[in-house]
């Protein structure tokens, strides 16, 4: 089965190289015409007023963790 479907993949692929070709013969003959540019829009801008800045958050110490022991529970005995 893959040889079946190698075999048919290589015929699409030739019959479309075929037609590819014959119409690149084809458009050779007329002269190619270059694309008309796009016209640019205008860009608009908003500009905003800024906006009065925030009054700074008071400073407080960064709290120290805390440390907690563990204890053992279990006695070897």
């Amino acid at each position: 089965m893959s040889a079946a479907a190698t075999a048919a993949g290589y015929l699409y692929a030739s019959g479309r190289l075929r037609g590819r070709n014959a119409r690149e013969g084809e458009q050779a003959h007329e002269p190619q015409q270059k694309p008309k540019p796009a016209k640019r829009r205008e860009l608009k801008v908003a500009v905003y007023e800024p906006q009065p800045a925030a009054p700074a958050p008071l400073e407080r110490p960064k709290a120290a963790p805390r440390i907690e022991y563990r204890t053992r529970r279990w006695k070897p005995e």
